[in-house]
């Protein structure tokens, strides 16, 4: 790993986790992906703007920087998010991003509130007035988030709360930023520079909406309407985008989305929007698909075409948890309301460590998964893609094809 930091009171799980004393956990995680920010470190007001609208959607970001971090430039976040399928209760997260031309390493640590919860927001908006306790977010006054961003969580009020999680994250965030070292190696590779948006397709052309399946290698199949088509993908623009929340998004149920995309099925010609506006500015990227057949793409693929692209699923449902989301794999064609078959994959903290989780409906009956209806590990770089590898184990059992399925983001209902 190209960070190291100071595990000083921690105990490690694994490779990549280690257990603080007071039961908050660090994880440190490589991808060797584009980096999906919405913006360079260069343009910060961008930046802080994008971040605060995508962690507004399952939480609050409450304060992002660029900081000097063991020789490189990392991006420094610190958000809250409601605890999971609990009625009270929050986690606090703060992270290192250090993100490269086509990879990122990110160091963070999480602290989950125990006990009596809410005793700081209640000491705080008593002293500090009702009238004066919700704010204006600092980096999207528009952003109405899921967690509002309020006078409780500056820093100010740190110390009078020292064993507060947020309190904790933020010293482990200042002791970190001084200590940690990163491997020269890496701090020297190329930057990572957002691009800019390619020019929309011409007007004229005739678009309409597409629904993305499972990438795998080169290819990808579209659900229009009541047809599933299959395409070969000519340039990296939806590989970068795919899966990773940043893409547009078409509404299957209340609390089920996929990416979307639109496409002139005569030339291929496709534009991808971003699923966040710029300066209120809706942007979006031209790329380019060439249709082939079912056939023609299968005899392209390999076994271990196919075992990436499961391997990519299961990453896929780590960079969901991020966001407070979960995924489910299942046909392409199953495009309302949740129905069977599908897995659902998730990331989530269970008794104070992060997990992974296949949920399967139905229970497979054939292979080592016969009768389970779930598997879960330790949340763990290797674990994350491992759980991919065994949702394919299960949907093989559905004898469809992989360019045949497709990634539902799913949101816990409420």
């Amino acid at each position: 790993m190209p960070i190291s930091f100071d595990t000083t009171g921690f105990r490690q799980l694994d490779q990549n986790t280690w257990q603080h004393q007071s039961g908050d956990q660090a994880q440190l995680t490589y991808y060797g992906l584009v980096p999906d920010l919405p913006a360079g470190l260069d343009d910060l007001p961008r930046l802080r703007h994008d971040l605060a609208l995508i962690h507004g959607e399952t939480g609050c970001l409450i304060e992002a920087h660029v900081v000097q971090f063991g020789g490189a430039q990392a991006l420094l976040r610190i958000i809250k998010m409601p605890l999971p399928n609990q009625p009270n209760g929050q986690v606090f997260v703060a992270s290192f991003t250090i993100p490269k031309e086509s990879s990122s390493a990110v160091l963070q640590l999480g602290a989950v509130e125990r006990g009596m919860t809410g005793a700081r927001e209640a000491v705080l908006a008593a002293e500090i007035g009702f009238e004066n306790w919700t704010m204006q977010h600092p980096y999207a006054p528009e952003l109405q988030g899921v967690l509002p961003f309020h006078a409780g969580d500056d820093p100010r009020h740190d110390a009078r709360f020292p064993d507060h999680p947020l309190t904790r994250v933020r010293a482990w965030a200042h002791h970190v930023v001084r200590t940690a070292r990163v491997d020269p190696g890496f701090a020297s590779l190329p930057p990572f520079r957002a691009q800019p948006p390619k020019p929309p397709i011409e007007p004229g052309q005739s678009l309409i909406t597409a629904m993305p399946s499972l990438p795998v290698k080169d290819f990808v199949g579209l659900r229009i309407g009541e047809q599933t088509t299959f395409w070969r993908v000519t340039d990296p623009k939806l590989h970068e985008m795919l899966g990773r929340g940043v893409m547009g998004r078409s509404p299957l149920a209340e609390t089920r989305f996929r990416d979307m995309l639109m496409i002139d099925v005569e030339t291929g010609d496709a534009m991808v929007p971003d699923r966040f506006t710029t300066n209120g500015q809706m942007t979006a990227h031209s790329t380019r698909l060439q249709q082939v057949t079912l056939q023609e793409a299968d005899a392209e693929l390999s076994d271990d075409d196919v075992m990436n692209a499961f391997k990519w699923a299961g990453r896929m449902a780590g960079v969901a948890a991020e966001r407070g989301e979960f995924l489910s794999l299942e046909p392409i064609e199953n495009d309302s309301e949740q129905a069977e078959p599908h897995v659902l994959l998730a990331v989530q903290p269970h008794e104070g460590q992060q997990v992974v989780i296949a949920q399967f409906a139905p229970a497979p009956t054939e292979g080592p998964l016969a009768g389970s209806t779930s598997r879960s590990a330790p949340a763990t770089a290797e674990s994350v893609e491992g759980i991919g590898v065994i949702a394919g184990m299960a949907v093989n059992e559905w004898r469809s094809h992989p360019l045949k399925m497709a990634i539902t983001y799913r949101r816990p209902a409420g």
